[in-house]
């Protein structure tokens, strides 16, 4: 989708500001960030995992960032998952392998407000999921949530998950959150 996204960047005349390509080994994925203007980048992020992608905008001008975001969402309307679609899949899919995929791309596209059955969703899967692998990446995509609500949850499987990879990874995603300021 990136090749997508950059026809639709290029043709509004944003250039390529930083790429990145995707490292499976190092858990990063794939970046690319175009100039809106000297104030606000559209970041494209496709994870490493499932190679689902989301689009953000930030910069000094929270309005614009928001303006571009809605413009990309109209662009692309038939590409999107609807917000019903995310919690669907994460509510509903039993398989781990769909499950896992069904997490990174809900973290994506989550509201950016607090929603209680999305939270409620996430934390069922990052306590009570027997595969822990299942677990382990329902944390991993919290980073891109950034609720507060979560830290408390996060606490405690830090402290009280069976496995060291789901206790590190909880950390992580504190660690994430505290560099963000929550």
């Amino acid at each position: 989708m990136a090749d997508e996204i950059n026809e639709l960047a290029q043709s509004y005349g944003w250039p390529v500001v930083y790429e990145t390509d995707r490292d499976f080994d190092r858990g990063i994925g794939r970046e690319v960030n175009w100039g809106v203007t000297e104030q606000v980048v559209l970041g494209y992020l496709e994870s490493h995992i499932s190679n689902d992608c989301c689009l953000v905008g930030v910069g000094n001008d929270p309005e614009l960032a928001e303006r571009v975001v809605r413009q990309m969402d109209d662009d692309l309307e038939d590409e999107i998952e609807s917000l019903a679609e995310l919690l669907a899949a994460i509510q509903e899919d039993e398989d781990p392998r769909r499950l896992a995929q069904s997490l990174v791309r809900a973290g994506f596209g989550a509201p950016r407000e607090f929603d209680e059955e999305f939270f409620d969703a996430f934390a069922k899967a990052a306590r009570e999921n027997d595969e822990y692998r299942v677990r382990d990446i329902a944390i991993s995509s919290l980073v891109y949530i950034e609720w507060p609500e979560f830290k408390p949850m996060l606490e405690e499987i830090k402290a009280h998950d069976p496995e060291e990879q789901v206790r590190a990874r909880a950390s992580m995603v504190l660690r994430a959150y505290e560099a963000a300021g929550m």
